[in-house]
């Protein structure tokens, strides 16, 4: 029997139309919590082609530590000499990409690939996140300048390029990237509202929920599927969605007081986080 402790759920969805033109809502039969054992909290935020899943746990004492999942086995991932390691994203070599603090309380991104760890910093920054990385190894995130504003990277065999979103954008960050180098993410506006975005080649296109007041882009597969989550505020709570065309779709997890989405693969695998009515944090994931 796995490790892993899974319970099977019904997905209740509902569909959004932006246009006349509807694309059918791909229907979730089921979602499976997972936790990882001991765990006071669990987030699943990424799967790879071979159902590989990555996050994050906290354990008895608080301190955050990067997990990986496979075949319902788990093992955890530290950065050495790391008070806390987060991992966000994987691709199909299994290379995972996250984020830890060090003693002296500064974040950096990471690489971690057959047992070993490469530091990603951006240049003259002392906090970096990387949140997603391709099949070609180029990495997208966000760091902490010197004007003190998040801003987007990507990072492509050591070599940085900042992006930020247009309009006078006061945050921005990139959360995913597909294997066209397509990416996602989230901006602030000036007036400091949080929206999704996508972005193809130069295209920019903001991504909005229907009605919401707050909107997260989190990961793009190769056939252009989006997932994130929405909510009325910045304070949640938050419920997750999928977008396929220009048909919004929300997955709420049965019996959760929030669902935020995090990944989707090539298959649209999800995987995510839900919170219980007693306020706990489970991953879970779930297959069309």
């Amino acid at each position: 029997m796995s490790r892993s402790r899974f319970t099977w759920c019904l997905v209740v969805c509902f569909t959004l139309a932006l246009s006349l033109h509807v694309t059918a809502p791909r229907a979730y039969a089921a979602l499976k919590a997972v936790d990882f054992p001991g765990a006071t909290e669990t987030d699943c935020n990424d799967v790879n082609k071979a159902g590989v899943v990555v996050g994050f746990y906290v354990d008895s004492a608080g301190v955050q530590h990067g997990f990986s999942l496979q075949q319902g086995h788990f093992k955890t991932i530290n950065a050495p000499k790391a008070t806390g390691t987060l991992a966000y994203g994987i691709n199909d070599s299994n290379q995972v990409v996250g984020w830890f603090t060090d003693t002296a309380g500064n974040t950096h991104g990471y690489m971690f690939a057959a047992g070993t760890f490469k530091k990603i910093d951006f240049p003259g920054s002392t906090f970096t996140n990387a949140w997603s990385i391709n099949n070609a190894g180029v990495i997208v995130g966000t760091f902490i300048g010197t004007d003190g504003l998040f801003h987007g990277f990507v990072d492509n065999a050591g070599t940085f390029t900042q992006f930020d979103a247009p309009g006078g954008s006061v945050l921005t960050e990139f959360t995913g990237v597909n294997n066209k180098n397509q990416m996602t993410g989230i901006y602030f506006d000036s007036s400091s509202i949080q929206h999704g975005f996508t972005l193809v080649g130069t295209n920019f296109k903001a991504v909005n929920f229907p009605g919401s007041g707050v909107t997260a882009t989190d990961r793009i597969n190769d056939s252009g599927e989006i997932v994130g989550l929405y909510g009325a505020s910045s304070s949640g709570p938050f419920s997750g969605y999928t977008r396929v065309g220009t048909t919004y779709t929300t997955v709420l997890f049965p019996g959760a007081t929030e669902t935020r989405i995090r990944g989707l693969n090539n298959a649209a695998t999800l995987v995510g986080r839900y919170t219980d009515t007693n306020l706990v944090i489970h991953g879970f994931m779930g297959t069309p």
